[in-house]
């Protein structure tokens, strides 16, 4: 029994050494992506700053002295013959006119050879510099430096703030651990030693280096000693058997007091159940921080996972059309249907973790509520047929309401709600919408089901993110996210998303949103008494374009330029259809909102500068997204002009007038 034991406690020690090596080469791929992404804005910044200060030397290098007085310098260069000669300068970094010398020269060279910020270490009167350089401009012989006074440095952790606590790194600008390349450590004890995973790090067109090592094990302390527990145990219990036999050779009163020492060792092994509670505790915790960094993990993947994903899906419909045969054309859809569900996955996890770092943006404005429902359950019938479930939806005159919402947002919120409400119903059985006042100016929007209802001890799980209550293991597809992040969309947009609830019988899920005015009325209350001015005889037609999938802003637009009969409106409500409509008509003028059912406002203002045919007719954004960063973005982007909802009337005359003045 003895050396059954030592035998198991050495397999047991390799096994829990080779899951220890595992989990450490994983920590450290992802320690390494966290930190090349962290130098991903040097790559994009630097050649901009380069270039922003060769087009402006004077006001450049006035603007940017300041920053670089203290740290280092700013650097741009041209090539001289075999050396670069500097164009311009900030900082403490070496005169206009002045060659590049030693490492500089070395590093400007490589700039001009490869792709992406290149980086070297270096010593100048007895102090290190790091510097970055890259090409200014694409095809032209200018490079730009960025040169940091640096030291190698111990970073000192905060208060559980750190992403990888149990570990200790060291990064290296090189591809090797090199000692005269150390960057920065978290740990004086240098050089890592021990296990170690040594990972490379992508930087610009160089390659630096990761060294990590765990502070302590990685499987936990009860597992990372469990081998010696293993031993122990098994010693001790031959040891035990050993004693038992010769006690029961010599006298039974050894036996009695066997039963003692067993029942000391029984208080003993209750105390160490008390100790491993307290390391599932310890777990527990970790495994919370671990789940808040797979959040900002999983925003940062979503938008890379795109990219591939629009390959897959593109060529695999592009087989679709082919003469494959029918068992290939059924892998096909396969894998179509598979693509578009991945998709929806990532469109999902990128929304909700946008909307917990305040980085999701809405456009609330007046959105008529049968609209939106009528839009949901036209594209929620063929579901609902096919689950023979009958779908009633929201015509009351309630429901003839506007609200303050998203209007996009609004119709993904219902939409989830809705398809939910058939796909967990029975056969045969009712999903109706209903509406009704809420408290205060809201409305409660309630989607009823008769499903089998949720059940008390699952209500807390409900709008928790993939937490899909035992549905996983049904045939009903789903991520768990839908609920997740309809609540906080519907919170977003100042609203509530709650459910009532019977097992056996259905649920309710209700929306509740803010009640507004709806345009058309209060254009009719603001200027009902205003004399509309009218339009002058024989006034050439004018052609406006206005590309809106909010029914009631068209409407309203329509109201205000219907006073002068020389404008004539065309309207589209999805973006690529305005952009035809652009081409077709050649308006005097075209107003676009930024949120589209298929497009961006952003991607639209885009194809219309790019086309030769559309490029000089003027664009003025309609958004209630107000926010000076946006408005000026935009502007730059070559809108002609930003009007904000609610709209001001006089104002939309006044750049009607202005802008479509004359005939285009």
């Amino acid at each position: 029994m003895a050396v059954g034991s030592i035998v198991a406690a050495v397999v047991l020690g390799r096994v829990v050494d080779d899951q220890e090596h595992r989990l450490l080469s994983d920590r450290a791929g992802e320690a390494a992506a966290l930190v090349s992404s962290s130098f991903q804005g040097v790559s994009s910044t630097l050649p901009l700053l380069g270039a922003v200060t060769e087009l402006d030397r004077g006001q450049a290098a006035t603007l940017l002295s300041g920053v670089f007085r203290s740290s280092g310098s700013l650097v741009t260069a041209a090539r001289d013959g075999d050396g670069f000669v500097v164009t311009t300068t900030t900082g403490d970094g070496p005169a206009v006119g002045a060659h590049l010398d030693g490492e500089r020269v070395a590093v400007a060279r490589r700039a001009l050879e490869n792709e992406g910020i290149v980086a070297t270490l270096f010593t100048q009167s007895g102090e290190r510099r790091l510097v970055f350089a890259g090409r200014t401009l694409p095809g032209v012989d200018h490079v730009v430096l960025q040169e940091t006074r640096f030291q190698p440095s111990v970073l000192r952790r905060s208060a559980g703030d750190d992403f990888f606590p149990e570990l200790d790194g060291a990064v290296y600008a090189s591809a090797t651990a090199d000692a005269d390349r150390l960057l920065l450590s978290t740990t004086d004890a240098l050089p890592l030693s021990g296990d170690v995973v040594q990972r490379p790090i992508k930087i610009g067109a160089d390659q630096w280096s990761l060294v990590v090592k765990a502070r302590q094990p990685l499987v936990g302390g009860f597992t990372a000693n469990a081998p010696w527990y293993l031993l122990a145990v098994g010693l001790l219990t031959s040891l035990l058997v050993a004693m038992l036999l010769d006690a029961s050779r010599r006298r039974h009163a050894y036996a009695l007091d066997l039963v003692d020492a067993r029942t000391a060792e029984l208080r003993d092994a209750l105390a160490e159940q008390e100790r491993l509670e307290e390391g599932q505790r310890r777990a527990r915790e970790a495994a919370e921080e671990a789940n808040r960094s797979k959040s900002e993990f999983l925003s940062r993947m979503s938008h890379e996972l795109r990219t591939p994903l629009n390959a897959v899906l593109g060529f695999a419909q592009l087989l679709e059309v082919e003469e494959l045969g029918d068992a290939n054309h059924d892998s096909v859809r396969q894998i179509i249907r598979g693509g578009r569900h991945l998709l929806d996955l990532i469109n999902e996890v990128l929304d909700i973790t946008r909307i917990e770092t305040g980085a999701f943006q809405l456009s609330p404005e007046p959105v008529l509520v049968s609209e939106a429902l009528a839009d949901v359950t036209a594209l929620t019938g063929p579901l609902a047929s096919q689950a023979g479930v009958h779908l009633v939806s929201g015509s009351s005159s309630r429901c003839n309401v506007h609200v303050l919402a998203d209007r996009q947002r609004l119709n993904q919120i219902l939409l989830n709600l809705i398809s939910n409400a058939i796909k967990y119903n029975r056969p045969g059985g009712t999903v109706s919408v209903t509406c009704e006042p809420g408290d205060g100016a809201t409305l409660r929007i309630g989607v009823h089901d008769t499903g089998p209802g949720i059940r008390p001890e699952h209500i807390d799980l409900l709008f928790t993110p993939f937490e899909r209550l035992g549905a996983e293991q049904t045939t009903v597809e789903g991520t768990g996210i839908g609920l997740a992040l309809s609540r906080r969309l519907a919170e977003a947009m100042g609203g509530t998303l709650d459910v009532d609830t019977t097992p056996g019988q259905g649920s309710t899920f209700w929306l509740t949103l803010p009640v507004v005015e709806a345009p058309v009325d209060r254009y009719e209350r603001l200027h009902g008494g205003v004399t509309e001015p009218a339009a002058a005889p024989g006034r050439p037609i004018r052609t406006v374009l206005y590309i809106e999938d909010n029914l009631a802003n068209l409407r309203l637009v329509e109201r205000i330029l219907a006073s002068d009969p020389s404008v004539e409106l065309v309207a589209a409500m999805q973006g690529r259809l305005g952009v035809d409509l652009a081409r077709e008509h050649r308006p005097a003028l075209i107003l676009l909102d930024l949120h589209l059912p298929d497009l961006s406002g952003d991607e639209v203002l885009r194809q219309l500068r790019d086309d030769p045919a559309t490029r000089g007719i003027p664009v003025a954004i309609l958004s209630a997204d107000a926010t000076p960063g946006q408005v000026r973005r935009l502007l730059a982007e070559g809108a002609h002009s930003y009007l904000t909802k609610p709209l001001d009337v006089a104002e939309l005359r006044q750049l009607v007038e202005t802008v479509a003045g004359a005939p285009a």
